[in-house]
């Protein structure tokens, strides 16, 4: 007779005895998933190298274009550096052409670059999920076959046998069964870390893409600007050496102008909260913490020191409607700059898809027909913009861009009529 001690540990050998008969299966089935998914991952794997060594060509590439823009610019500076003349200039220009092309070549790579990476991503996405799959199948399968009950319960054989060793050296067959299924649980869970972690890469470089695509159409956009102002620089100096100096000299004066005003008016310090949007249209200091800093252009000016004209400009644009045109929306444009100077605003400009343009005009007529007008003014020791929105015979509530809390204030308070130089209305279409 068996004691219940014996009987206890016969029972755990007859389930060591099992769990290793099942094992069988369970080996038989996962080799069958490892031999479907590994056929699948040998295929994407090579097609994953020959993407991997495209993008490892458009690398290369980008490097070399990026020491070509590299040396363009070095040459854009040596060019600003020289004498300043017409074919300086239009040198200038054509330097600044080439860099943009090369740009926009880098950006063609990167672009491609990034949707080879999502192809490759993909790959391991397809590749995480069809292994998770079979891995899913085979573990499914072998529990499945765990739970089956047999006609006869292998322990009950092994109490109706008088040779146990055989039993015993089964003992360790469970706990390598055990193990096994251990491990292939957290396999799975492993390989859904790195499914979640693909998933999370490839949509991190559809926005890389996204945001790639909007840089070549800006630099494409920015290369027609620089053609277009090549063609305007000639078409503006007549292609004249002289022509192109007494220009030069011209917007040099009024931008010194700008500064000198600025300077002498207590300086360029820059404000908070200035802007104010009403039925009339938006108010704009040119010292708005939110733009004065702002390069002029590109140039050694800023918006808060030299951005007078600009902003009255774009207070008056506001006014017919476009209330998305700021300064900032005009000083990204370089197409409304002189090609022989660009910190000199055009007398026609384009901002928010509004065209407007300058035109000479009387004060109080025009504001008659409730238009505003941009006056001229010479005024501390330096020249000033500012818009006149109401009143007549010299009594005018006026939008100074350069005051404090210049929106609606008295003109009078601050200039008088002998100061003004320039009348013009603004004609926006």
């Amino acid at each position: 007779m068996y004691t219940k001690k014996t009987l206890a540990t016969l029972f755990a050998v007859a389930i060591a005895i099992t769990a290793a008969s099942e094992a069988l299966a369970w080996h038989a089935l996962t080799a069958m998933a490892q031999t479907a998914s590994s056929t699948s991952a040998s295929s994407n794997a090579s097609s994953s190298a020959a993407l991997q060594s495209q993008i490892d060509a458009n690398n290369a590439a980008i490097a070399q274009l990026n020491q070509e823009i590299a040396t363009y610019q070095q040459q854009i500076q040596q060019a600003g550096a020289d004498k300043k003349t017409l074919q300086a200039a239009i040198n200038s220009l054509d330097l600044q052409r080439n860099k943009i092309q090369a740009q926009v070549a880098v950006t063609q790579r990167q672009l491609n670059t990034t949707q080879l990476q999502i192809q490759q991503l993909g790959g391991q996405i397809n590749d995480t999920q069809a292994s998770i799959a079979a891995d899913q199948q085979a573990l499914a399968s072998y529990l499945i076959n765990l739970q089956k009950d047999d006609n006869q319960p292998l322990f009950m054989q092994v109490l109706s046998s008088n040779d146990l060793t055989s039993a015993w050296s089964d003992v360790n067959a469970t706990l390598q069964v055990q193990e096994a299924v251990t491990n292939e649980v957290t396999s799975l869970q492993s390989q859904k870390n790195l499914l979640a972690s693909s998933k999370a890469a490839s949509q991190d470089k559809q926005q890389a893409l996204s945001s790639q695509q909007q840089t070549l159409a800006s630099q494409q956009m920015s290369l027609t600007q620089t053609v277009q102002q090549k063609n305007q620089l000639l078409v503006q100096t007549s292609a004249k050496q002289a022509n192109y100096e007494k220009l030069l000299a011209q917007a040099e004066a009024e931008l010194n102008s700008f500064s000198a005003f600025t300077q002498n008016a207590g300086g360029s310090k820059l404000l908070g909260n200035e802007t104010r949007c009403d039925s009339w249209g938006c108010y704009y200091s040119q010292r708005d913490s939110a733009w004065g800093g702002n390069s002029l252009n590109g140039t050694r000016y800023t918006l808060a020191s030299d951005g007078c004209l600009i902003t009255a400009m774009a207070m008056v644009i506001t006014h017919y409607g476009y209330r998305n045109v700021t300064p900032v929306t005009i000083n990204s444009n370089p197409a409304n700059f002189a090609a022989y100077y660009p910190a000199y605003l055009l007398m026609t400009i384009t901002a928010g898809g509004a065209s407007a343009t300058r035109q000479r005009a009387a004060i109080d007529a025009t504001l008659a027909t409730g238009n505003p007008v941009i006056v001229g003014l010479n005024a501390y020791g330096g020249t000033h913009f500012v818009v006149l929105v109401s009143g007549s015979r010299g009594n005018y509530i006026m939008k100074d861009p350069y005051v404090a809390n210049g929106n609606d204030i008295p003109f009078s308070d601050h200039y008088t009529m002998r100061e003004i130089y320039s009348v013009a209305r603004v004609v926006v279409s």
